[in-house]
């Protein structure tokens, strides 16, 4: 009798340690992949004010894009060409079919040449429309840092921050 009341004991607490490890990484597993999800949420937010005509492309600028303080004349005009050139590309997709795919989760064909220059590939997402790469961001701090348009030799897309 002793014997089966300590092996009952036992079993409880083996069934409760259990118990908690399981909802411990249920919890850990949940925590992760929100974490994973914000950087496309920030993307396809982004995507839908390109995607929106009546939207200013200064007010995506200034409420999307992460910039320096002071921008020169010359800078914001670039950046707003830039912005200007991935919404035309953007408009012209049935945007409820753009994948947004981390770099990480990529193949090696839409990777290959993407300079990455140190910036840490958890930040770096693509858009793709058809299987085909429509674009690259940087997200930080739930906004887009950077984005591919210009290649600078070697056939290398790099991340121009400003």
């Amino acid at each position: 009798m002793k014997f089966s009341l300590k092996l009952m004991k036992i079993k409880v607490k083996v069934l409760l340690l259990t118990f908690i490890s399981c909802m411990l990484a249920t919890s850990l597993s949940a925590q992760e992949s929100l974490a994973a999800k914000e950087p496309v949420a920030v993307l396809k937010k982004f995507v839908q004010r390109l995607n929106d005509a009546d939207l200013a492309t200064d007010i995506i600028l200034s409420q999307d894009i992460v910039t320096a303080k002071n921008l020169d004349e010359d800078q914001q005009e670039y950046l707003l060409a830039s912005i200007d050139e991935i919404r035309i590309n953007v408009q012209s997709k049935d945007i409820n079919k753009l994948e947004y795919i981390n770099f990480v989760e990529a193949g090696r064909k839409e990777t290959y040449d993407i300079d990455l220059e140190g910036i840490d590939p958890q930040q770096v997402y693509f858009v793709r429309y058809l299987k085909r790469f429509v674009f690259a961001a940087v997200i930080r701090d739930k906004k887009i840092a950077s984005f591919t348009l210009v290649s600078k030799g070697n056939n290398k897309a790099h991340f121009v921050f400003y």
